[in-house]
Parts: C-alpha cells; sequence; structure tokens
C-alpha cells in the first residue's frame, strides 16, 4: 500500500542442519585432560589383569608415563559412572544392596582395588559383583566372562573371602544385561601372587611385550 513502510521479513535464518561448533568445541576443550599413571609400588586388579609381565613391571615401578586424556574417552569413563549409579539404584531397590566401592587390600604383595558391589543374592548368597558395559558386537559374542574380568573379580573373592561373585554386562547400545557366576579359586589365586612376587624380584624390566598391540608398554622407550 502506497505511503506505507512495508515490514521485510527477517532474512538471516539459520539454516537447517547447521552444525554449533562453538559448542561441541568448548565440550571436548572442557573435558580434555591427562591420564595418570598407576601409583608404584602397589598392584591394581586393572593392571593385574593384562597378561603383559613387562607393562606389570612399568607400572609397578613407575615406569608408565601419562598420557593424554581425550574427551571421547572421558565420556565413556562418565557413562561408566552413570551406569554404576543406575545399577546401584536397582540393587537399593531391590533391596539386595549391601556396599558399593568396598575397598580391598593385601600387603604382601601389595594390592589395592575395590569391589563394585556386595549384594544379597537371593539364591547364592552374599557375593560380590564386577560391572562392565560392553559394545554390541563383544555383546553379543559373549558365552562367559572375559579372561581379563574374570580374573579381577578372582582377586577380589580371595582378598574379601567371598565364595562366589557375578560380572554383570550391560550392552552399551541397547542396555541388554548378561551375568556370569564366578566361583572362588584359590589356586588361580596362588598363581596371581606368584605373579607378583616375580615381578618384584625383576632388577630390570623384560625385554619383550606378551600382551596385545594396544599394550601401554609397547609406547615406552628404552632407558
Amino acid at each position: 500500500m502506497a505511503g506505507i513502510q512495508q515490514v521485510k521479513p527477517n532474512t538471516k535464518i539459520t539454516p537447517v542442519g547447521k552444525q554449533d561448533i562453538w559448542l561441541t568445541d568448548i565440550i571436548e576443550e572442557h573435558l580434555t585432560g591427562t591420564m595418570t599413571p598407576p601409583r608404584a609400588g602397589v598392584f591394581y586388579p586393572s593392571s593385574l589383569g593384562n597378561p603383559c609381565d613387562r607393562y606389570l613391571w612399568l607400572a609397578y615401578n613407575g615406569k608408565l608415563e601419562a598420557k593424554p586424556l581425550p574427551a571421547l574417552l572421558q565420556r565413556i569413563f562418565q557413562c561408566g559412572s552413570s551406569l554404576e549409579d543406575r545399577v546401584a539404584n536397582w540393587f537399593d531397590g531391590l533391596g539386595i544392596l549391601r556396599g558399593r566401592e568396598v575397598p580391598l587390600k593385601t600387603d604382601i604383595p601389595p594390592i589395592s582395588g575395590r569391589i563394585d558391589f556386595i549384594i544379597n543374592h537371593y539364591d547364592l548368597g552374599v557375593i560380590a559383583v564386577e560391572l562392565k558395559s560392553i559394545n554390541k558386537l563383544n555383546f553379543t559374542k559373549l558365552k562367559d566372562a572375559r579372561p581379563e574380568h574374570a580374573l579381577q573379580l578372582q582377586m577380589y573373592l580371595n582378598m574379601g573371602n567371598y565364595e562366589r561373585g557375578t560380572v554383570l554386562y550391560e550392552c552399551k547400545d541397547d542396555q541388554r544385561l548378561k551375568g556370569f557366576i564366578i566361583e572362588r579359586d584359590v589356586i588361580e589365586w596362588d598363581n596371581i601372587l606368584k605373579r607378583c612376587f616375580r615381578i618384584q624380584d625383576m632388577l630390570t624390566r623384560p625385554e619383550e611385550c606378551s600382551g596385545e598391540t594396544w599394550c601401554d608398554c609397547r609406547k615406552i622407550g628404552e632407558e
């Protein structure tokens, strides 16, 4: 209409599908950090789960180096923590939770660890529970607890004098569950102790890696 100023539409519309780079970038920067190596002079169940003696010697003697902690890995760790919170709520709601993050240690040899949960199992009595998350592909393949997870729980059973426990898995992709019962095995525990004593007696680190291709000992150069 003549004489009336027309209102022009706002043409600065954010295109559909445009990514918010600023937001994702500051989250990545905030979460990126450094992963400190294990404390020297102590064996940890997670380290003992690695079959490589070279890695275990480096870990026990404080020779592993700090390494970058990418934001993605930090988020994976945080998902593990939130999983523990959810499972704790389940156990509490069922009225079977007896303890969470229960510390355990031995002095000779020095081993330190924490059991994820202690529960009153309706069929098995008081048991330890080691909680793990796993991707869909590996979850589908599970027919038993993975060896490193079974060994970790085995240490807790012997250190805490529990007769049995369960490795409980949740699939990361669809939240399905699987649980595998582990019986206390004093012979396996004795073998774990002998390995610790053997590592303690080594004056120099083993020359070769006996672990997987991703073993952290491969990143440590010769002195």
